[in-house]
């Protein structure tokens, strides 16, 4: 029995980091080429529905989806979110990555935890890297709270034009993984606190929007 156990969680744990090395690739390719639009207002519709409509993806209140930076595929979709209107405030930028595939597991605390403690390899690292480099790589912070693995990550592989450190939560929703992060602008950072609370809200409206 422990050994079936074993080999269950150890299936779990690389089907999910798998997953999340297919979800970076095609996060990053997305990111960067909308990487030079990012701090422009956006007018798109509040919400939007991926993967012949598997989970729809909603922003807090006063986020919008950015149309021209939203790729979809048959494994994979990014969406990008900006303020719906002008701010004389910084604010921060959010993305959304779900897999096409289901998600293993249910999100435990263990799973997650073995989650969080693999990605704090350099393996791990590598696939969180947005060059595919561990070194870039450095976990600030990590939290395991309301069924979500949040991360605190400073990247030097970042585009130019948004700050290296960002906050990124990940976890299962309708029967998906689901990648969830809060960017700055490098000129203006809005901090590590607003980013955090900002991706809590972001986690919420998700759930919400979500819910069955």
């Amino acid at each position: 029995m422990s050994t079936w156990i074993s080999d269950r969680r150890a299936l779990t744990l690389g089907l999910l980091a798998a997953l999340l090395m297919l979800a970076a690739c095609f996060e990053n390719v997305s990111l960067e080429r909308a990487a030079s639009r990012v701090g422009l207002t956006s007018g798109g519709a509040g919400s939007v529905t991926v993967l012949d409509g598997a989970l729809t993806i909603a922003g807090p209140d006063a986020y919008c989806i950015d149309d021209e930076a939203t790729r979809e595929s048959d494994r994979q979709a990014f969406v990008l979110l900006a303020r719906c209107r002008s701010d004389r405030q910084p604010s921060p930028v959010l993305s959304a990555t779900v897999s096409g595939h289901a998600a293993p597991g249910s999100g435990t605390p263990e799973e997650l935890q073995r989650l969080a403690a693999f990605l704090a390899t350099p393996a791990g690292r590598a696939q969180l890297s947005r060059r595919g480099e561990a070194g870039d790589v450095r976990i600030e912070e990590t939290l395991l709270q309301d069924g979500a693995l949040w991360l605190r990550i400073h990247d030097e592989g970042n585009p130019e034009t948004l700050h290296p450190a960002y906050w990124r939560a990940i976890m299962p929703l309708a029967e998906r993984v689901v990648t969830l992060s809060v960017m700055s602008a490098r000129e203006h950072p809005v901090g590590s606190a607003a980013e955090l609370q900002a991706l809590r809200d972001f986690v919420a409206s998700m759930r919400a929007a979500n819910a069955s």
